[in-house]
């Protein structure tokens, strides 16, 4: 028996206070130590929830810098290979080879990269501001670098996978038949309309997503530091995964059937919804660090 309760009845012994009196103290002092153990309850699961969010967010932090650096210093490793400086870049490219493109923007400078489909299977590349592309081979893999501009790139059909790694800049792709995996830091990704499966990441910037049904094979998308808009036709089929911290997930589009929500506040999200009537469609996950999620179609534009 607490301090307090034995005092009060005490009281009611002495003659202090009255039988009435002392229920009425008992009652308080219980409705008391009920609140404190709510806000005590409350307390804990808040600092619980924290804690969840900050042991989501590192690993989210540490994979995201992970590939961009990672692929800064895959990079660095061609150097030894031996790099040509040249105007543009037009030529054919064996079947199944892997195109690798870095950006990285010197000092006071930018850099953008735009990805199209080469229509005749040709490999071009050039920039607008008249600066040079550094380029090299390293077993089957073709290398191109830049360091300043708008770098554009018509991709063909017939390489293996693209991938391009962008320090300082934004990505853009649209129409790449081939498997894509997209990595930037201090710009955004707009990827429409992908031909095969991606992966994209970016710290620093916002992501578009645009597909239809040319889009094939399990994807994935990250971002920190901005917001997801996945943008659908309405005969594409697909399931999504989407993940958020710092934000929400808004569902739209067409007859969008929602398999799992699990959005609990404190700025976490988790939606999974599925879109067509293929009975296992492929699978995008996306996931956002301090931004929104929207899903949408083209009946909500």
């Amino acid at each position: 028996m607490s301090e307090e309760r034995s005092k009060v009845l005490e009281m009611v012994a002495d003659g202090t206070i009255t039988a009435s009196e002392g229920a009425t103290l008992l009652e308080a002092l219980g409705s008391s130590r009920s609140r404190e153990k709510k806000a005590k309850t409350a307390r804990k699961r808040k600092i619980i929830k924290t804690r969840t969010m900050i042991s989501e967010i590192g690993p989210m932090i540490q994979a995201t810098m992970g590939d961009v650096f990672k692929g800064r210093k895959f990079f660095e490793s061609y150097d030894i290979a031996g790099m040509d400086e040249v105007e543009s870049v037009s030529e054919k490219l064996e079947d199944h080879q892997v195109l690798v493109i870095h950006g990285e923007a010197g000092k006071g400078d930018s850099i953008s990269i735009n990805l199209s489909r080469s229509e005749d299977g040709t490999l071009r590349a050039s920039v607008d501001n008249g600066s040079n592309i550094r380029s090299g081979n390293k077993g089957n893999k073709r290398i191109l670098q830049c360091s300043s501009g708008e770098l554009t790139v018509q991709v063909p059909d017939n390489i293996s996978v693209v991938k391009v790694f962008s320090r300082g800049g934004s990505i853009d792709s649209s129409r790449v038949a081939v498997p894509a995996e997209l990595h930037t830091m201090g710009g955004g990704i707009n990827i429409s309309y992908p031909g095969d499966s991606f992966s994209v990441k970016t710290m620093g910037g916002g992501m578009g997503i645009s597909l239809d049904s040319s889009w094939k094979g399990d994807s994935k998308a990250k971002t920190m530091g901005g917001g997801i808009s996945v943008r659908l036709s309405d005969d594409v089929s697909v399931l999504i995964d989407a993940n958020t911290l710092g934000g929400s997930v808004i569902v739209g589009g067409s007859n969008p059937e929602i398999i799992s929500d699990s959005g609990n506040g404190y700025g976490k999200s988790k939606v999974s919804v599925k879109y067509g009537n293929i009975d296992t469609p492929s699978r995008l996950s996306v996931t956002s660090m301090g931004g929104g999620i929207v899903l949408k179609g083209e009946s909500d534009e």
